[in-house]
C-alpha cells in the first residue's frame, strides 16, 4: 500500500505511523507535492513523504482509516 506520512526532512525512512494516509499510486506524488508546497499540518523540519508500506508495519493500521484523494481537482482527507 502507498502511504503519505509526516517524516524528519533529510531522514524520510522515518515517518510518524498515526500520520500514515492512504494515496492512490497515481496522484500520490501529486498529493505530496501540494500538501509539502501548503506545509499542511507540518512542524518545522517535517515533510510529506510517499512510503510504501506492508500489512506489517504499523503504518497499515492507520492508513485503512485515512485517506487523501483527489475529487475534481482538490485534495480531500477523509479520517
Amino acid at each position: 500500500m502507498k502511504i503519505l506520512a509526516v517524516s524528519i526532512e533529510g531522514c524520510e525512512y522515518l515517518y510518524k505511523a498515526s500520520t500514515a494516509h492512504k494515496v492512490s499510486e497515481r496522484s500520490g506524488k501529486k498529493i505530496m507535492d501540494a500538501l509539502n508546497k501548503a506545509r499542511y499540518g507540518l512542524k518545522e523540519n517535517e515533510v510529506w513523504h510517499l512510503h510504501e508500506v506492508s500489512s506489517y508495519d504499523n503504518a497499515y493500521a492507520f492508513a485503512t482509516y485515512q485517506e487523501f484523494t483527489i475529487y475534481k481537482g482538490n485534495i480531500r482527507e477523509r479520517k
